[in-house]
């Protein structure tokens, strides 16, 4: 806007269309239907399938049926049903609302209003065409990304430069570090953009990148469709002399991904290499891929083929035959590129994403704490994410130090080679109150006990809330009295120092004719009581910090947790399409999990037949996830739902809706055990996997984690070997 005036830039209107469930809902609404008679229409709904698919009134576009019994019989039997379900029919799919495009920004030679309608979003001015009609319009369509991870490498090279006095300028720096390359492929690279989750530091450990090249084409491979494409990509690298191509004319488009197609780009310039077309036109071919748009995709294959004529310019395109390509050659190039034109990135997308990814994982290599205190910094308000990092850098053994009221600033700081914890990621805490309390010591010198800090800043807007918050959190440890006395002697104590300052600033005098000092009578006595127990500290510090800090409940069973197959962190790797639908990386649904945590909530309740479930909150070091226990297995497992107890579940992952659970098979009670030694002279068992089935290895030592005993599993692939146990 600033650049090219703000009449001349705005961004694009999206529409919310109703989907099946909430067109019913709407529906219901209009008709006063109770909520309660919708919700357990919707309820039985699969959220993929459309209300004519779940009714039985036709299939999905895989010809399969997918109604469901209950829905249909209801349909047939209750009149008011069958009124909502045929208007809702009608309406799905209709816009619902208007919101803005994440990310879409039209940029105009003259005044937007000439050429397309406008209208208010809030406080936004956005464009009332959405993207598809904008492009078609020939309007200059732009994406940009707000990304967290900007600010990251902000914060961090500054961070870097307080503390070493070093500035960073990555220009300067490069991008041929051999020490970051390094550690993307040890696989540590928890924190570092686009890198983090499982089952990419297992695709980085096999490829062990060593170029810029590499991040990009890793980033553009890991996604649906191109994964398949991955081991033979590690191979080829691996094994250059091994690379094969069709044609000579695709090694100089395909030599720099090791043989295989990986960009959008290169699918553009396979059409223009081999087919003659321009780049233009082979860029309709890609769109046409792109959104499987069939009878374009077969014409367009027979002037890839055959040659023809370019309808946008009128002029005659060679063909690949003409340009020396055999017949069934050209054909099986462009049956390859269909399926994977589907999924593939753009090149240059991906290699503004292998920037961040390079530059988190060289400030991680060489500025660790530096780079995780601006992780922290930046994620205050997301205490799942702190909660993640928190944890890493402890198993990490990086030093978190508590929150202290006399070294906390008001954020985290770099302190000893470890991170102290900032005041303003305690909960009920505001930043403003926190920025006097640290300018106050700051300008008078450390708080010597708590009645100074008390005195000192009662006229700062601390309260209660407040003073509690910090009690929990430790922040006053150093002045040796216990988190319990603490707690109870604040209140009053706050309450006779605030009345004490009011009588002084109303100039009362006392019975002796003079005025209150400030510290007259204001004495505190703490009182002879235990301090919490560990349990009890950790409890509350989560509840103002938001995880455990000092300790944690499951950590003396983290040897057991790390063979488990599935925790929570898997969950923060997704991918989201156009209309906001999670898309995990790193586990799929019906997947079978065995996984095990504290119970932070349930929520019990009686079933038609009049037995008893659960929905239960199960907790890990990483985060949270809902597990359903079904009558069947409550039955069994009654007397361990029950809030902070430490369970092991097997069951099976459930994703609808975008939304992770686990439907409940066994729940039984984790002990602590100690890591069993088992003698190398007992009997084991081999497995080879053989050449090219190499995704097998995670099915594999999912299989081993899932259900550990005391038989060794020694798996050999590409000679190397992996030590596993299994029952």
């Amino acid at each position: 806007r600033n650049k090219y005036g703000p009449e001349r830039v705005a961004q694009i209107v999206t529409f919310g269309t109703l989907a099946s469930k909430a067109a019913i809902k709407d529906v219901a609404r209009v008709y006063r239907v109770p909520y309660s008679e919708t919700d357990k229409i919707t309820k039985l709904m699969d959220g993929k399938s459309s209300i004519a698919e779940s009714f039985g009134f036709k299939k999905n576009k895989d010809g399969e049926d997918v109604s469901v019994k209950e829905l249909v019989e209801m349909y047939s039997q209750d009149e008011t049903v069958k009124k909502v379900i045929d208007m809702a029919m009608k309406v799905e799919g209709l816009p619902r609302n208007t919101s803005m495009h994440a990310a879409g920004v039209v940029i105009c030679e003259k005044p937007i209003m000439e050429n397309v309608p406008l209208q208010r979003n809030g406080e936004d001015i956005t464009t009332q065409f959405d993207m598809i009609e904008v492009e078609a319009l020939g309007m200059l369509k732009m994406d940009f990304l707000g990304l967290r991870t900007l600010t990251d490498v902000q914060l961090a090279c500054q961070y870097v430069e307080e503390n070493t006095g070093r500035h960073l300028d990555f220009h300067e720096i490069g991008y041929e570090d051999q020490g970051t390359y390094e550690l993307i492929g040890s696989g540590e690279t928890d924190g570092v953009f686009q890198l983090e989750s499982p089952g990419m530091k297992r695709f980085m450990k096999d490829l062990k990148p060593s170029t810029f090249e590499d991040i990009i084409a890793g980033i553009s491979l890991y996604r649906p469709g191109p994964m398949d494409s991955i081991p033979q990509y590690i191979k080829n690298k691996h094994n250059p002399e091994n690379i094969t191509y069709d044609h000579e004319l695709l090694e100089p488009i395909l030599k720099n991904s090791y043989g295989i197609l990986v960009y959008q780009e290169q699918v553009m310039q396979i059409c223009q290499s081999l087919g003659g077309f321009t780049l233009g036109h082979a860029d309709v071919v890609r769109k046409a891929m792109g959104k499987k748009k069939v009878e374009i995709m077969e014409q367009q294959k027979g002037i890839f083929v055959y040659g023809g004529i370019n309808e946008s310019t009128g002029q005659p395109v060679d063909g690949a035959i003409k340009r020396g390509v055999p017949e069934d050659v050209a054909i099986k190039v462009y049956d390859n590129m269909k399926p994977f034109a589907r999924y593939a990135f753009n090149k240059s997308h991906a290699a503004a994403y292998a920037v961040l990814a390079y530059q988190t994982a060289f400030l991680k290599k060489y500025y660790e704490v530096e780079f995780f205190c601006s992780i922290l910094n930046n994620r205050l308000d997301k205490i799942e994410e702190l909660a993640k990092y928190l944890t890493y850098l402890k198993y990490k053994n990086i030093k978190v130090l508590t929150p202290d009221i006399n070294k906390s600033g008001a954020w985290f700081s770099c302190e000893d080679g470890g991170i102290r914890f900032g005041l303003v990621g305690l909960k009920n805490v505001g930043q403003a109150v926190i920025d006097a309390v640290v300018k106050e010591r700051e300008d008078n010198g450390d708080y010597k006990s708590f009645d100074d800090f008390i005195n000192r800043t009662i006229n700062l807007g601390i309260n209660k809330r407040m003073v509690e918050s910090l009690i929990l959190s430790g922040a006053f440890d150093a002045f040796g009295v216990n988190r319990r006395a603490l707690i109870e002697v604040h209140g009053d104590y706050m309450d006779r120092v605030s009345s004490a300052e009011k009588n002084k600033n109303d100039m009362q005098i006392s019975f002796f004719g003079t005025l209150l000092e400030k510290d007259e009578g204001l004495k505190i006595e703490y009182p002879k009581v235990p301090e919490y127990s560990s349990k009890e500290k950790l409890v509350y510090e989560k509840s103002v910090l938001g995880i455990y800090l000092s300790g944690h409940p499951l950590s003396d069973y983290k040897e057991q947790f790390d063979r488990f197959s599935f925790n929570t962190g898997v969950l923060d790797y997704y991918e989201e399409d156009e209309d906001g639908n999670k898309h995990f990386t790193d586990v799929t649904d019906g997947q079978h999990v065995v996984m095990g945590g504290i119970i932070s909530e349930f929520k019990r309740l009686s079933t038609k037949s009049g037995s008893t479930m659960a929905f239960v909150t199960l907790e890990d070091v990483y985060g949270q996830i809902e597990v359903i226990v079904f009558p069947k297995v409550f039955e069994k497992a009654r007397a361990l739902i029950k809030e902070e107890q430490i369970v092991r579940v097997v069951g099976k992952l459930q994703i609808k809706d975008g939304t992770p659970q686990v439907l409940a098979e066994e729940v039984t009670e984790m002990e602590v055990k100690e890591q069993e030694n088992v003698p190398v002279d007992r009997e084991f068992m081999g497995l080879i996997i053989p050449d090219g089935e190499e995704r097998k290895l995670d099915d594999i030592l999912d299989v081993c984690d899932s259900y550990p005993g005391n038989i060794s599993v020694i798996v050999a692939m590409n000679g190397k070997k992996y030590d596993a146990k299994i029952s």
